[in-house]
């Protein structure tokens, strides 16, 4: 992004917040389908794998909620200047 102009720049920030912004329900509601598989499943095995995936999404949320706070800095400071 460093070519680009300061307009360029915020535009771009502003179209990566409004992706994460849509990912985070996407995985939230990935998170509860596992945790409902796993609530019906009939094996131990299918339980702890759908459990598992159930896990990663949550991380997944994380994730993408520690880069939405960055990319609101990032956006911020660059409207500062």
């Amino acid at each position: 992004m460093e070519n680009l102009s300061k307009k360029e720049k915020i535009k771009a920030l502003e179209e990566m917040i409004q992706v994460v912004l849509i990912r985070i329900p996407k995985e939230i509601e990935a998170m509860r389908f596992y945790l409902s598989a796993a609530e019906k499943s009939v094996t131990q095995a299918s339980k702890e794998l759908f459990i598992n995936l159930a896990q990663q999404e949550k991380g997944h949320e994380a994730e993408l909620k520690r880069i939405l706070e960055d990319l609101k800095q990032q956006l911020a400071e660059l409207k500062k200047s």
